[in-house]
């Protein structure tokens, strides 16, 4: 396991996914996410088959992944009362490389910036 690192920007409904993360999971081709309510943890699961639950991952020059989300990230505000203000928030996290999976809690996130 290593540790990774998530940004999450809820005014512009965007998640960017640092390099070192996906480099943690194989930089992978697509991304499953899913969110744990009980825990408060966002899942991403690295995968190279296409279906149709999966978004296809479009590297920058810098090799991070932005993923835009809007239903997601109000999902997980209405469920959870979390990510409720128009911030950027960090959240430090956890890669387990054989599953291919990182595991971000979101209850325990840092605010970076706030407006």
């Amino acid at each position: 396991m290593s540790d990774v690192k998530l940004r999450i920007d809820t005014r512009y409904f965007r998640m960017c996914i640092h390099r070192q993360a996906l480099k943690a999971i194989g930089n992978p081709m697509f991304l499953h996410f899913g969110y744990d309510p009980d825990s408060m943890r966002l899942l991403v699961v690295g995968s190279w088959v296409d279906d149709r639950k999966s978004v296809r991952v479009r590297y920058d020059k810098s090799g991070s992944v932005y993923v835009y989300s809007k239903p997601l990230l109000l999902g997980i505000r209405e469920v959870s009362h979390i990510l409720m203000e128009q911030a950027s928030y960090i959240v430090a996290g956890e890669a387990r490389e054989d599953e291919r999976i990182l595991i971000f809690p979101l209850g325990e996130n840092e605010i970076l910036s706030e407006k």
